[in-house]
């Protein structure tokens, strides 16, 4: 899949999702993707939350964050296949099938359970 056709889904999700205006990352190299969203600011500058974009994966963890994160599973059309609110530190969440993964930080009061949404 192309760059363009990457966007273009990522672009559809995040509008689906309602997660936009935002500060998008997409963690290509294996460094970002290790670092994930560990140790950056949730919030930008501009008030805008981050959006990190993880092509090619189906399942994260939330391992030694600092803050509990929103996630998405998505296809390569961007649509939703599950989405995961208010997810925790030390939790694990998984769709098989995913083409991509969005997280971005839990910046709405949301139940401190861990809550699955019908996509």
């Amino acid at each position: 899949m192309s760059a363009v056709l990457s966007y273009i889904a990522y672009a559809r999700a995040l509008n689906r999702l309602g997660w936009s205006p935002a500060e998008f990352m997409v963690a290509e190299s294996f460094g970002a993707r290790l670092r994930g969203m560990l140790g950056r600011v949730p919030i930008t500058a501009d008030g805008l939350p981050l959006v990190m974009a993880f092509p090619r994966c189906s399942s994260v963890h939330t391992c030694f964050m600092a803050y509990p994160i929103d996630i998405a599973f998505i296809d390569c059309s961007g649509n939703i296949l599950a989405r995961y609110e208010n997810v925790r530190p030390w939790r694990m969440c998984s769709c098989p099938g995913a083409w991509a993964v969005l997280e971005r930080p839990s910046i709405l009061v949301s139940p401190t359970v861990l809550q699955r949404v019908q996509a």
